[in-house]
């Protein structure tokens, strides 16, 4: 498996639910919080062109949007 983003928001719980699976799971992956970072919030919608999340992101594609169930 490559190289995994998963981008967030503070006080997002399905956010906090999909990070606390990944750990449990032991995935490796860099979380990236867009409240915090303005231009990984303009990628997210730019590039990815993706208004919520969670999202996941893979070797530059995303995989995922939302949590399991795509709530998010």
């Amino acid at each position: 498996m490559g190289r995994t983003i998963v981008y967030t928001k503070t006080g997002c719980p399905f956010c906090a639910g999909l990070i606390r699976e990944y750990r449990e799971q032991g995935l490796e992956f860099e979380e990236i919080n867009v409240s915090l970072d303005p231009e990984a919030k303009k990628l997210v919608k730019g590039t990815y062109r993706v208004n919520r999340v969670p999202v996941v992101v893979r070797d530059g594609q995303v995989v995922q949007v939302g949590d399991r169930a795509g709530k998010g």
